[in-house]
């Protein structure tokens, strides 16, 4: 790896194990070693501190966001043939658009995804949480990812956008080949295999736009085609633009929220005075969502480009330069958070973070989000509050550059039927 103006000694080996496994070491000496440097193995310029990675995302007129969703990884021959065998056909839209396109495509969404349409989701919520517990209650164990953080926030997704809880494998397959290849580094036969299942994903995304065009109805889908109208500007989505997005959310919509959930139970079960803390007061739980947002993000970096030549930290970096956002380290910024290492739901500003960015890109699903896990936490911590992690149990992590959720996480507790047949694991 070759480092340039700003470097640092150190390899930065985002796929590594050791990274993986846990980052926050390597990504604490980043920062405190270099504001932005250039990593020759990625292409990107990579930038660590909070203020900067706080103002390209504020400052859309000297760094776009257009790169945010390609693959970090440019695609082979064979999985570009792939793609295109397979029809797909996506274009940039919200997430990886600017101003003036990205204005008009988060008005219109913003339109069908409401704060009325988000609330209207709490019994679905509260009810399959409670029916985690009350299934497992007498089991003393289960996997807090496998068994609810893993389908979850896709059914909730399921209940916005009108589809069927069968649906879920497809969906959840489709969003893992759609990360592979996004944010992964993956070899020939691991792309061309993600491409051809990707444009399959895609072909899936424009059979429910088809299908709502002939059977309108209340759900996230049908709204965003009569936006227009309920808008006032008769401006619509394409429909390209449509099943792009759909893309996006099929994405975006849920797993991002099934990392929460699983950084939320790890990092609260291993501090254990926290997790007494919410189970005596679940007013604390709100707080604690944004420590663990701030502390273990979902997405712990992000990509834009420049527009212009800027100078970070007294770092020059060209015109049209692919940025690489250290979002794990800038949210362990002292410089903006006080004692960063600790892991404090009391935190004064913690909502300061950067986990679901920041200005006109933030992300569209934050309150969804921060809903869901509010009210799993409150539901599980109030039914489980003996709930522990399991000691013997080893976390592995997708290798992925961006996303960031333990795979599985087993936990344990007091068993409601101490003469149970079945054993904890």
């Amino acid at each position: 790896m070759t480092l340039l103006a700003g470097s640092v000694d150190d390899r930065f080996e985002p796929f590594s194990a050791a990274y993986l496994a846990d980052p926050y070491p390597a990504l604490k000496h980043l920062r405190e070693t270099a504001p932005a440097f250039y990593d020759a193995d990625l292409d990107h310029w990579i930038v660590t501190r909070y203020a900067d990675v706080r103002e390209i995302f504020t400052t859309p007129a000297r760094f776009s966001a257009a790169n945010a969703l390609d693959p970090l990884t440019p695609p082979c021959p064979q999985a570009r043939a792939a793609l295109a065998a397979g029809g797909y056909d996506a274009t940039s839209v919200l997430t990886n658009v600017d101003p003036p396109l990205h204005t008009r495509h988060r008005r219109l969404a913003n339109v069908a995804f409401t704060p009325k349409r988000i609330a209207a989701l709490e019994p679905f919520v509260r009810n399959a949480a409670a029916r985690f517990c009350e299934e497992r209650e007498e089991l003393g164990y289960a996997d807090m990812v496998g068994d609810l953080a893993w389908a979850l926030p896709a059914l909730v997704l399921f209940q916005i956008l009108g589809l069927p809880e069968s649906d879920l494998a497809r969906v959840k397959d489709g969003a893992r080949n759609r990360g592979a290849m996004l944010f992964g580094r993956a070899s020939v036969d691991e792309q061309v295999d993600a491409a051809g299942e990707l444009a399959s994903f895609w072909r899936y995304a424009e059979r429910l736009i088809e299908a709502r065009e002939e059977r309108p109805g209340e759900d996230f889908i049908s709204q965003l085609m009569t936006a227009p109208g309920a808008d006032g500007t008769g401006d619509a989505f394409t429909r390209q633009e449509l099943t792009s997005l759909m893309l996006i959310m099929l994405f975006a919509g849920h797993e991002t929220t099934t990392n929460l959930l699983g950084n939320s139970f790890r990092r609260l079960l291993e501090r254990r005075d926290s997790w007494e803390a919410i189970c005596a007061d679940p007013s604390l739980i709100p707080g604690a969502i944004e420590e663990v947002l701030r502390y273990d993000s979902s997405v712990i970096t992000w990509r834009h480009r420049t527009r212009e030549a800027v100078e970070i930290g007294s770092v020059s970096i060209p015109a049209d330069a692919k940025l690489l956002l250290l979002i794990g380290a800038a949210n362990r910024d002292p410089a903006n958070f006080p004692d960063p290492e600790r892991f404090d739901i009391r935190r004064a500003n913690a909502r300061e973070h950067l986990a679901f960015g920041c200005g006109i890109h933030t992300c569209l699903g934050a309150p969804l989000a921060r809903f869901e896990a509010r009210l799993v936490l409150e539901e599980v911590s109030r039914r489980l509050p003996s709930l522990q992690l399991d000691a013997d149990a080893s976390l592995t992590f997708a290798a992925s550059i961006s996303h960031r959720g333990p795979d599985a996480l087993p936990v344990t507790w007091t068993a409601l039927v101490a003469d149970s047949d079945v054993s904890p694991r």
